[in-house]
């Protein structure tokens, strides 16, 4: 008789253990929105896995792992019967529970990746307040179950799995931070994908190179022959030629290194940045902190990319593989990464700053008989307000 509880314990730790890994291996499929410990397996799946003969075969395998807490019934739909694994930490702990705080367990672990309030569990159970409050403190000591923070009800406790991750509808996602939506870091993260995706969306052409040339004026800049001596320029001489102060962002930046002629690229040559592509480079940034960046999802950042693309901060292009990627809309610029909002002012710019070859997106390549060229310029007839003819 010995012999044989021993042989069943032995194939029910085999099928177990097979079980376990299945659930394990289809979650890792799934990605976070699948628990491996809530996968349903019925009869005629555990005698697969068990390479058993039939359901009878199987079912004095389920019993001694429901008995020993290493399975878990389920009731589904219609009256079927099925099982899910339990961690082993979890089932050995749970056999030195009491009635009240296996009942309390066993609620809790019912409402799964949702959590469960402690006024839900006491209707459920009808367990007394000093009952409820001795169970949860001793299943919170052995770690079987937390505490999380509802989006939806910040007050009211709420309680799950120690082993459980919450759902997103629960604590919501990456940009909640203990219930509280954390905007300085939804803000900055969108710079952030401005930033990177304005790196990969533009071909910058050869810069111009200025030379400098001496000065011919003889008001402004040459010398006087007579004693030597120059004669300085006014202030007055520039900022005169400006009759109405003109906006514009500046910013502590070498303007150098961020400004650059954003010239296309050929139609089906470019791969431009693709949603994987800029979680993955989330994901490495050490402007984000570790905990935060491993908690971005893909989909998380499409959220981000859609709400940019709202904005007509960024737009959906095709990529060489036949993808759809973006990049930035021309003229979108960004914030420096992890640049205070301050570092920005909008300040009065003198008639020099205001011209329009000081701040034209196609500078660079402006030349005269090029196809960008001073005399065919648009923006100085805007600038300088002259009717049509």
């Amino acid at each position: 008789m010995s012999s044989e509880k021993s042989d069943i314990a032995d194939r029910a730790d085999q099928l177990y253990t097979v079980a376990a890994a299945n659930a394990i291996q289809e979650a890792n499929v799934g990605g976070a929105t699948v628990n491996a410990h809530s996968r349903c397996f019925f009869a005629d799946e555990l005698v697969e896995l068990g390479g058993l003969d039939s359901n009878n075969a199987v079912m004095p395998l389920i019993q001694y792992l429901t008995k020993n807490n290493l399975f878990r019934t389920l009731r589904q739909s219609g009256g079927k019967l099925g099982w899910s694994v339990r961690p082993r930490d979890a089932a050995r702990q749970i056999k030195n529970l009491d009635r009240d705080e296996k009942a309390v367990y066993e609620e809790i672990e019912a409402a799964h990746t949702h959590g469960i309030w402690t006024k839900e569990i006491k209707r459920k159970t009808n367990i007394g307040d000093n009952s409820m409050k001795k169970a949860i403190t001793k299943l919170e000591t052995t770690n079987l179950i937390k505490s999380i923070t509802s989006i939806k009800s910040r007050y009211q406790k709420t309680y799950i799995l120690a082993h459980l991750t919450p759902s997103e509808d629960v604590t919501g996602n990456s940009f909640y931070d203990a219930g509280d939506l954390d905007e300085s870091f939804r803000d900055e993260l969108m710079n952030l994908i401005i930033f990177w995706v304005r790196q990969h969306s533009w071909k910058e052409p050869s810069r111009k190179h200025k030379v400098k040339r001496e000065p011919t004026s003889p008001v402004l800049g040459a010398e006087d022959k007579e004693d030597g001596s120059k004669k300085r320029k006014r202030t007055a001489d520039i900022e005169e030629l400006g009759s109405r102060p003109v906006k514009h962002r500046s910013a502590r930046f070498d303007p150098e290194t961020d400004h650059f002629t954003q010239v296309m690229y050929k139609a089906g040559t470019h791969n431009y940045p693709t949603a994987e592509g800029i979680h993955a480079f989330l994901s490495t940034s050490e402007v984000i902190l570790p905990t935060k960046r491993k908690s971005l999802t893909v989909q998380e950042i499409q959220g981000c990319i859609d709400v940019l693309c709202w904005d007509e901060k960024l737009e959906k292009v095709p990529t060489r593989d036949g993808e759809w990627g973006y990049r930035t809309v021309r003229g979108i610029s960004h914030k420096p990464p992890g640049a205070a909002y301050g570092d920005f002012d909008d300040t009065s710019g003198t008639a020099l700053t205001q011209a329009p070859c000081g701040k034209c997106p196609v500078f660079d390549i402006c030349h005269e008989g090029g196809s960008v060229n001073p005399q065919e310029c648009v923006y100085f007839t805007q600038w300088l307000d002259i009717p049509k003819p």
